[in-house]
């Protein structure tokens, strides 16, 4: 009989997620329900309802949290998960560093360090630019989750914000990426089967799916790094 199974995804991975799943629950007859949020969102979910089969999410220290409490058994780190800055291309004259940036007038979008991983990886990277205060003078808006935060920037409510590697390339027409200060952190995209499963065989294998070289392609092709090449 296939499984059902229900898996927490952060939202910034989606476009790969579904990708891999569709392909899952073509071969295998099993089906999937993604629940995506923030990641801080989405362990505070599964938290509270203490069900699901599959915990992804945008860094592997949400995923240690679950271990450390035996909620979480196999897990598999897939992609680095990489903060940049990005400007909107028509707001970027005269802007070519981080302290273009923190000189200038522009206003700055991030995520919330509390909902999603890239918020607060994001705070890490303005502290490591040297420019953190007056980075954080010009923010405007925290986004619960990163998809929300990319459309502010396209639609040009932020004139830059810190988003994902990936939507930044998946967007380059638009966007320009400053280059990154040293010591600038990075997050490893990791997927776990929770102990509440109730198929753990499967929720085992739809994890093999994604930890497979088709699996990582996906997240490759739509712009993120694999864990083990170099910047």
């Amino acid at each position: 009989m296939a499984a059902q199974l229900h898996m927490y995804a952060g939202a910034g991975l989606r476009p790969p997620i579904e990708k891999v799943v569709e392909k899952f629950e073509k071969e295998t007859g099993n089906t999937v329900t993604v629940e995506y949020g923030g990641s801080g969102q989405i362990l505070t979910r599964f938290e509270l309802t203490q069900q699901g089969d599959l915990f992804f999410p945008g860094s592997e220290d949400y995923v240690e949290k679950l271990q450390a409490k035996s909620l979480a058994t196999d897990a598999y780190p897939i992609v680095r998960h990489i903060p940049v800055v990005a400007v909107r291309k028509d707001k970027a004259q005269g802007i070519a560093s981080i302290e273009d940036l923190a000189k200038s007038n522009l206003r700055l979008g991030m995520g919330d360090p509390k909902a999603i991983a890239l918020g607060r990886s994001g705070e890490l990277l303005l502290d490591a630019s040297g420019y953190g205060d007056q980075l954080r003078d010009k923010v405007i808006v925290r986004a619960a989750t990163i998809k929300h935060l990319s459309m502010y920037l396209l639609n040009g409510e932020v004139d830059a914000a810190i988003i994902g590697r990936a939507d930044a390339m998946k967007n380059q027409d638009k966007l320009l990426v400053l280059p990154s200060p040293e010591g600038s952190p990075e997050e490893i995209a990791t997927i776990a089967v929770l102990s509440t499963s109730a198929a753990p065989k499967e929720a085992k294998l739809l994890a093999e799916y994604f930890a497979a070289p088709e699996g990582i392609k996906a997240f490759t092709d739509y712009g993120f790094l694999p864990v083990t090449a170099k910047k």
